[in-house]
């Protein structure tokens, strides 16, 4: 492995939901010899294929894609845990002679790589088990808006549903008296690593479109019958890969609440809302470059122009 001071240039592609990251991403390996690091919370899990828009069989043997795929819908993934594999997949595509090329939409993995992750707070397993009943019984929008009392910066980056995230940073600021947010500024960059950033934000209405119509085909190429599938493998409503849009809908089609129409609509609104919050955090980070509603060949090319300026000799 490639030791941590030798200097690395990362491509960075980051933007909304349906704001066309994936196919500028594989453009630009057509173009650039690279591997594509998944920068996605949901594409972590493995079996949540439709709901979460992950590359093609046929993309991924094309061009290799690192961190998706790694864990099963049951499984708990941390910030720093990813942090820390997307450092490692960096240095090997770079020991390989490849270009690292960072894609994805969870700006909070991003910024915790660029930024570094700051002092490590060990979880008390009490105090956990304390917060997810409160969930459970209470809802996780009310541990959501306390969050939001005493941390907002964190709760306006955690989807008001991502229980597992509410309840790490209620117990960060509950056992240290800080905002989880305020310790993960304390991060240390990591050496040796040049950030490129291309940020995508088409604009809002188009993204929204977008949004709509893939949601549709998502259910004409089977999201119901994916979702049947991974509840026949016994995962519920308390798998954090399952507590992600696009899927906890559906358990109240299950359960006789509502259509599967009805349920679509819903996903639709809730996948609308969460683009509108990541447009607005992206929109707020600094970036080399913001592109909009070009085609994907012609951004795909002036992002390659931005890689090429930074990369190291």
């Amino acid at each position: 492995m490639a030791p941590d001071t030798t200097p690395i240039s990362v491509g960075v592609l980051l933007g909304p939901t349906a704001s066309g990251k994936s196919s500028v991403a594989m453009i630009l390996a057509g173009m650039v010899p690279c591997e594509i690091i998944s920068c996605d919370s949901r594409q972590i899990y493995r079996s949540l294929d439709i709901g979460t828009a992950k590359p093609s069989p046929e993309d991924r043997e094309r061009v290799p894609h690192r961190l998706i795929d790694i864990l099963d819908p049951a499984e708990s993934y941390s910030v720093s845990a990813w942090v820390r594999d997307a450092l490692a997949a960096i240095r090997a595509c770079a020991l390989a002679g490849r270009f690292p090329l960072v894609v994805g939409g969870t700006g909070l993995y991003f910024r915790s790589l660029q930024q570094g992750i700051g002092p490590q707070v060990d979880s008390d397993p009490a105090l956990r088990e304390s917060l997810m009943k409160r969930a459970a019984d209470e809802g996780s929008a009310v541990l959501h808006r306390e969050l939001a009392g005493v941390d907002p910066e964190a709760a306006r980056a955690i989807h008001a549903n991502d229980i597992h995230r509410i309840v790490r940073a209620l117990a960060v600021f509950r056992q240290t008296g800080m905002p989880i947010s305020k310790l993960r500024r304390e991060g240390v960059p990591p050496k040796g690593m040049q950030f490129k950033v291309a940020v995508l934000l088409p604009p809002r209405q188009l993204l929204y479109e977008r949004i709509n119509r893939r949601t549709d085909e998502m259910f004409r190429r089977g999201l119901w019958e994916e979702f049947r599938s991974l509840r026949r493998s016994g995962f519920g409503e308390t798998a954090p890969g399952l507590r992600c849009l696009g899927y906890e809908e559906l358990f109240a089609v299950e359960r006789g609440e509502c259509s599967l129409q009805a349920a679509a609509d819903r996903i639709k609104m809730n996948i609308r809302r969460y683009a509108k919050r990541q447009f607005t955090w992206f929109r707020a980070q600094s970036a080399d470059a913001v592109f909009g509603e070009e085609r994907p060949e012609a951004i795909a090319d002036r992002v390659r122009e931005l890689f090429r300026s930074g990369r190291s000799p």
